[in-house]
C-alpha cells in the first residue's frame, strides 16, 4: 500500500464517528485497541520518518498498519544493554503504567507505550527507510540478533504549548486547572528531569486541554538533562483532590508489585515473545537475563524513592503546603 493511501485511510478512520465516538480528540482508536497492537499486533511499516524530521536521529515517526487500522507511532531502538542515558526503555513503560495508579483513562499523561523485542534485521530495514544517514541499530545484547524497540502511539490534535503553565487560562478554567494539576503529580512522581521543547504537548480540544508527557527516558534514578527540570518539582499552588485520595491508597508493595517486573521476554520458537512475568530473577537491577529470558522494570531502590515522593506529597497537603481541587 502507498503512503498517500495509507494517509487517505487514516483520514477516513479519523473520520469514522463510531471509531472516535468514545474517544477524546487526540485518539483515533480506543487506547485498550491502541495497546493491543503496539504490544502483539501484526503490523506492516509503511513510512518512517525521523522523529523531528531531522537525519541522524535515534526515534522514528512511523506510519504502520494492524489490519485495517491505521496509526502513527514513535519508534525508539533501545542502545546496547537497554540501559543508558535517555534511552530506557524500561523508564518509558515504567511511566505508562504508574499514571494508571492515580489517573482515570481519560486523564492519563502518556499515550499507549509497549516494548517489543524484534528480530534486528527488521529493526535495521525499519530505521533505513528514514535516510541513509542513519545508524543501523545494534543487537541491544550481542548473542542475540534482537533490538528492543519502544512503541508509543503518536498523538492526534496537539501541539507544543507556548507556555506551559498558561497562568491566564490556569487562572480561568478549572478544567484546564485539574488536568494540568494531574499532569504534574505525574512529573513529580516519575521525576521527570528533562524540560527539553517537546517532550511536552497539549491538546488543541478546548474543552480538554490535556498536558501529555511523550518522553519520559530521563526520570526516576536518571542523570539529569541538560535542558533543565523545570517539571520535576510541583509547581502549582493546588491539585485534585481524586489524585490525592488514590495516592494515599498506595503502598510500598503495590508499587512493587506493578513496577518491579514490567515486561518479559522468553525465546519460543527462535523467537523472542512477551509472556507473563514470573519472579523478579534480580530486584537490584532494571535489566534482567536469563538463559533465555529477559526481564525489564524498575530497581528496588527506584520503586522506593517513588514511594518516598507520594509520602513527602501527601504531607505536604496535609500540612497545608498545597491547596486541593475539588
Amino acid at each position: 500500500m502507498r503512503l498517500r493511501d495509507v494517509l487517505r485511510a487514516a483520514v477516513v478512520v479519523a473520520g469514522a464517528p463510531a471509531a472516535v465516538a468514545a474517544q477524546d480528540a487526540n485518539f483515533l482508536l480506543p487506547v485498550a485497541e491502541i495497546h493491543s497492537i503496539l504490544r502483539e499486533g501484526e503490523i506492516e511499516v509503511i513510512d518512517v520518518q525521523p522523529s523531528r524530521g531531522l537525519p541522524g536521529e535515534r526515534t522514528y515517526r512511523v506510519t504502520l498498519q494492524s489490519g485495517d487500522r491505521v496509526l502513527q507511532i514513535k519508534y525508539a531502538p533501545a542502545g546496547e544493554g537497554a540501559d543508558e542515558f535517555n534511552n530506557r526503555p524500561r523508564y518509558e513503560l515504567a511511566a505508562y503504567a504508574i499514571q494508571g495508579l492515580f489517573l482515570d483513562e481519560p486523564e492519563w499523561i502518556v499515550p499507549p507505550t509497549a516494548i517489543r523485542a524484534l528480530p534486528l534485521d527488521v529493526v535495521r530495514a525499519t530505521v533505513a527507510r528514514a535516510g541513509d544517514s542513519t545508524v543501523p541499530p545494534e543487537p541491544t545484547f550481542g548473542d542475540w540478533r534482537m533490538t528492543l524497540v519502544a512503541l508509543q502511539y503518536w498523538l492526534f490534535n496537539v501541539d507544543l504549548p507556548e507556555d506551559l503553565p498558561d497562568r491566564d487560562l490556569l487562572a480561568e478554567d478549572e478544567v484546564y486547572e485539574r488536568l494540568l494539576g494531574n499532569f504534574n503529580l505525574f512529573t513529580y512522581i516519575i521525576r521527570h528531569s528533562d524540560s527539553n521543547r517537546g517532550n511536552f504537548v497539549q491538546s488543541l480540544d478546548p474543552a480538554w486541554p490535556r498536558v501529555f508527557s511523550v518522553d519520559n527516558g530521563v526520570a526516576f534514578a536518571s542523570e539529569e538533562s541538560d535542558r533543565g527540570t523545570r517539571w520535576r518539582d510541583l509547581r502549582l499552588d493546588r491539585y485534585p483532590v481524586s489524585a490525592i485520595d488514590r495516592l494515599r491508597g498506595v503502598t510500598l508493595e503495590q508499587l512493587q508489585a506493578r513496577l518491579g517486573v514490567l515486561v518479559q521476554f522468553e525465546i519460543r520458537e527462535g523467537n523472542f515473545t512477551e509472556v507473563e512475568p514470573t519472579e523478579n530473577l534480580d530486584p537490584g537491577r532494571g535489566v534482567r537475563r536469563g538463559a533465555e529470558r529477559i526481564q525489564l522494570g524498575l530497581t528496588e531502590s527506584e520503586i522506593r524513592a517513588i514511594h518516598r515522593r507520594i509520602v513527602r506529597l501527601l504531607e505536604w497537603v496535609d500540612d497545608g503546603r498545597y491547596g486541593l481541587i475539588p
